[in-house]
């Protein structure tokens, strides 16, 4: 499935604040009031010369209207002119599963990228595959936030990081449930729990970190990021070393009989044959050195006839 779209602006004006956002506020001339500003549990911010403000349940504009309106009207400021951003979405996580070292849940970054979430995510494990899988669940399509609907995730433990980027706290975010488990809409090997409808967004690994832009997917709420554990390439036949062996992207026949150390005396190249599952059926087909093999592909090296 291809990838989704580019990432959006970080300061969508409809966005509404919850706790654990972190809110990048710019009062022109005022140093000590420009700067990034944490939403409490409550939903709070505390802002120089006002206290505690009300930040939760108003969007980044609403926001910036009632900030420039306290400070306006509470003679701090003559003619206050203020733009609030989201600095990071801590209360909109997409969770992380498969082949990392630190699965569990993360918050958005301003760009809400998964560019951005594989540094916040860090090392993969040693296991990991050559592509990424996003599932969105149907709640969250089409908006930047919905209910979360984590999938496959009971026992992950949280992310470690900052206290200032904690990715996950005990407690759902105000707003999140989790779904029960549906009869999966999609096959997706490892999360056997798939909600119906959901979408799947496969990404090539080694593009996205190259820098391709139409890999880097802009993330929703509730996104389940899914690193598979690496596919193999089965060699069987006339070669030195048959058995299975790390599929890597762009692998051709001759790469894959070269990782089983070459085709015997008694082996004929020329009639190698792939095994490959299509829709569901075994297919067979002679193939040659130059070609690609995919993931869980069978290779067969025959006998010579003479």
């Amino acid at each position: 499935m291809a990838a989704a779209s580019l990432a959006q602006g970080a300061r969508p004006g409809d966005y509404e604040v919850g706790p654990g956002d972190v809110l990048k506020v710019i009062v022109i001339g005022q140093a000590e009031m420009t700067r990034d500003f944490a939403v409490d549990p409550e939903g709070m911010i505390n802002f120089p010369h006002l206290g505690k403000v009300k930040a939760a349940q108003h969007t980044t504009l609403e926001l910036e209207r009632k900030i420039t309106m306290l400070l306006a009207s509470g003679n701090i400021l003559k003619r206050p002119q203020v733009t609030v951003s989201v600095a990071e979405y801590g209360s909109q996580r997409v969770y992380v599963t498969g082949e990392v070292l630190r699965p569990g849940r993360y918050p958005l970054k301003a760009d809400r990228t998964l560019l951005a979430l594989l540094g916040d995510i860090g090392a993969l494990g040693p296991n990991v595959g050559h592509e990424v899988l996003v599932v969105r669940p149907p709640a969250t399509r089409g908006a930047a936030g919905g209910p979360a609907v984590p999938l496959n995730m009971t026992d992950a433990p949280e992310a470690a990081t900052t206290p200032a980027t904690t990715p996950g706290g005990s407690e759902a975010p105000a707003g999140e449930t989790a779904a029960p488990p549906v009869a999966p809409a999609v096959s997706v090997p490892g999360l056997p729990f798939v909600a119906a409808g959901s979408e799947v967004f496969r990404i090539s690994l080694l593009e996205l970190q190259s820098g391709n832009p139409e890999r880097n997917v802009t993330l929703h709420a509730g996104d389940t990021v899914y690193f598979p554990k690496a596919s193999q390439v089965y060699v069987m036949g006339s070669v030195s070393r048959p058995g299975p062996y790390r599929f890597q992207e762009g692998m051709t026949v001759l790469q894959a009989l070269t990782l089983a150390g070459g085709v015997t005396e008694r082996g004929s190249q020329g009639r190698t044959k792939v095994v490959r599952i299509v829709d569901g059926k075994k297919v067979e087909k002679k193939v040659k050195a130059t070609d690609l093999v995919l993931p869980e592909d069978t290779l067969v090296v025959p006998e010579r006839f003479f």
